[in-house]
């Protein structure tokens, strides 16, 4: 399972990290740590086989594309499928797979009515509804940003946030 902690800072551990920027997916086995930093609308979505110990990590910055896509991983709608056949190719199984999914808040004023963090969460849980995989964690929405850190040894998912809000 995936056990989410909200931290102020990350535990010193010193597994090998995965650094995941926008726009970007990666796959780790045991003992990494898949990270990614600074998410506001984005969202992270966190695909784990909890038998093998194999996951992902998404920073999906848009719910859908308008157009050609020029990154399937840019888009949640293009990232889980391709994240998913991804997964399996490293020896993932879907049955045994898991999600969380961290993010999607909204952080600038001048955005509010654009929902792009909600749009962005919402188009995440029915995908992964889509393909049959449970959401066992989240921390969404609101008004700041979150950094995300996940221990595949442990299942642990750490979340850090600012101690200010943004507005």
């Amino acid at each position: 399972m995936i056990k989410l902690i909200k931290v102020t800072r990350y535990p010193n551990i010193n597994n090998p990290k995965l650094i995941v920027g926008i726009g970007d997916c990666k796959i780790g086995t045991n003992p990494h740590v898949l990270v990614t930093y600074s998410l506001g609308s984005c969202v992270a979505i966190i695909l784990y086989d909890i038998m093998k110990k194999i996951a992902s990590l998404i920073h999906s910055l848009l719910p859908e594309p308008r157009g050609a896509i020029d990154n399937p991983y840019k888009y949640v709608k293009t990232a889980i499928p391709r994240a998913v056949k991804d997964i399996e190719g490293k020896g993932a199984e879907k049955k045994n797979l898991v999600a969380s999914v961290v993010g999607g808040a909204s952080i600038l004023k001048s955005t509010l009515s654009l929902s792009i963090g909600k749009r962005n969460v919402e188009a995440a849980k029915t995908m992964l509804a889509k393909y049959g995989i449970r959401i066992v964690a989240s921390d969404t929405g609101g008004n700041y940003s979150r950094s995300v850190f996940f221990n595949i040894s442990t299942g642990y998912l750490y979340i850090i946030t600012p101690k200010i809000k943004l507005f």
